[in-house]
């Protein structure tokens, strides 16, 4: 089950959340995602909002920001994952400039490309590079979060 802090729009068919949908089958086919997960979309810190913020049963925190435009704005929300993170993702409607490509595996960002209903990896994540101490408070909100919306 996924919880939602907010109004749930994510299956809306109206601007980038029209990805969603395909992001969250496709991770749940590539067993990213098992009943076991907790999965909550937008996802507050920092004064932001993650699009989709994943936990394994392994305890693995993997956030997923979606554009369908604008790659330098999804870059900066990624990279600001990787401060609290284990893995950042950008999910985005079509294949970026191989510049961009660059730019993000420079960043350790992972690129997922949905185009129509199939998602695609571009690029994998680079190593975690997160605070601990932000981590583990992003942990323990995921957490209650999860509690009371799973």
């Amino acid at each position: 089950m996924m919880a939602f802090v907010d109004d749930d729009l994510a299956f809306d068919t109206m601007g980038e959340s029209r990805m969603m949908p395909y992001l969250v089958d496709w991770l749940r086919s590539k067993r990213w995602l098992r009943p076991d997960s907790v999965v909550v979309r937008e996802f507050p810190i920092n004064g932001r909002r993650v699009d989709l913020l994943t936990m394994t049963r392994s305890g693995v925190l993997s956030a997923f920001e979606l554009k369908l435009g604008g790659f330098a704005r999804v870059l900066e929300q990624a990279t600001y994952n990787r401060q609290n993170f284990d893995k950042s993702w950008i999910v985005i409607g079509n294949h970026p400039r191989p510049s961009n490509v660059n730019e993000a595996a420079r960043f350790g960002i992972g690129i997922i490309v949905v185009t129509g209903t199939k998602p695609k990896v571009l690029l994998r994540p680079g190593p975690p590079d997160f605070d601990w101490q932000s981590r583990y408070r992003a942990r323990k909100r995921l957490m209650e979060i999860g509690e009371i919306h799973v």
